[in-house]
Order: C-alpha cells, then structure tokens, then sequence
C-alpha cells in the first residue's frame, strides 16, 4: 500500500508549527480585510443615527411651536458642529444643545443665515411658527472623511423632516 495519508494521521500527536502558522496566516488575511469594511459601516451607522436624531429634534421643535402657541427655534452652527433646540424668546434658556461627533467632518445646509446686517459664519436658522409651519424650506448634509454623506430635508409647506441615505 506504501506511504499514504493513513501513516501520517496514526502517528501523529498534534499539529506541527506550518501548520498553526498557516491557519493564523489565514486568519490575520481575513481579519485585515473585513476591518474596513466594519470601520465604514460603523461610520455609516453613526451618520444615519445623527441624521434621525436631527431629524427628530426638528419635529420636537416644531411641535413644541404648536402645543405652546409660541416660535421655537432649531439652530446649527455648520463650522462648529452643533445644533441648538430653544424658544425665540432670548430670555428662556436652550431647551438643548448636541455637539455631534467627531467623525462628522462636514456640514452643509441651505438653511437661512441670520445676518442681521452681517452674516453669522456658520450659523443657519430654521424657525417654526405657532402654526408648526417652518420659515424655509432646506436641507442639511452630514459628510464623514471617507465621503460617505446623508441628507436631511423640511418642505416649507408641511414642515415635514425626510431622511435620505
């Protein structure tokens, strides 16, 4: 029958040296490649769960404008990276402030720039009258350093907040 596979496996006792180096090559291969991959879908997650966070502190705000017959603000400051929920009243404080996470690298919105004369840099403005009614219609688009993005959207009619991936 002569030298086979059977001779080997009877008398052998573990695994030899190649061959744990060969499975751990393997493994470091897989491994190396799956990690980006996890690395970009962590960031896609940390951009969809900001886009709804945003999305839903809109809706608080402009809900807020219709229980309490008064303008709520939703402002974001885009060279910053936070957005603010509060009253028009300037003498009632923040309602709240996010600081968004720094693998957010950019911000990009269409929203109105309050100037008072001067543009604020940075700063835009959606207002919500005692009707739920926004001032403006626009978009805001959060973009991470691997240029991955999503967008946010109010329609000026309704107020209504749309995510889109």
């Amino acid at each position: 029958m002569g030298l086979g596979f059977g001779v080997f496996c009877r008398n052998s006792k573990g695994y030899t040296i190649l061959e744990l180096i060969a499975v751990l090559s393997v493994i470091c291969i897989l491994t190396a490649l799956s990690v980006p991959n996890l690395l970009r879908a962590n960031e896609r997650w940390l951009l969809r769960s900001t886009a709804y966070m945003i999305a839903n502190d809109i809706r608080r705000v402009q809900r807020l404008s219709v229980q309490e017959c008064a303008q709520y603000n939703f402002e974001i400051n885009i060279k910053e990276f936070y957005y603010i929920l509060r009253s028009n009243d300037p003498t009632h404080p923040n309602i709240k402030k996010v600081k968004l996470d720094p693998k957010i690298t950019q911000i990009t919105s269409t929203l109105y720039n309050p100037g008072y004369g001067a543009p604020k840099d940075g700063y835009r403005i959606l207002r919500f009258s005692y009707l739920g009614s926004p001032n403006q219609a626009g978009e805001i688009v959060l973009k991470t350093v691997n240029g991955d993005s999503i967008r946010l959207t109010v329609d000026v009619t309704t107020g209504r907040v749309m995510v889109y991936d």
